[in-house]
């Protein structure tokens, strides 16, 4: 999602566009990490009648991360939660 990443090429809108978005008074930023966070985030900004929200969505393929191992993506509400403990993953073997 930064200049010269992602299957499209380099791009005009490099990753600090998050940070000015942040910056915006009220407007509650959301960029999800997979499908059932985008699903979530959808839900958040629908629900959400009192402030604009900012959905940060990516076009590059991103797999699926597995909620019956990690946590649900309703925690995307809170605007940030744990995934999973460092005890509970296994660490890269080198």
């Amino acid at each position: 999602d930064s200049i010269g990443l992602g299957e499209d090429g380099p791009t005009h809108q490099p990753i600090e566009h998050l940070a000015a978005l942040r910056a915006i008074p009220h407007l509650f930023v959301i960029r999800p990490a997979d499908p059932a966070e985008v699903a979530e985030a959808w839900r958040i900004a629908i629900l959400r009648r009192n402030a604009p929200t900012a959905l940060a969505l990516t076009r590059q393929k991103v797999g699926l991360i597995d909620r019956t191992r990690f946590a649900k993506a309703e925690g995307t509400r809170r605007g940030g939660y744990i995934l999973a403990e460092a005890s509970e993953v296994q660490s890269p073997k080198s």
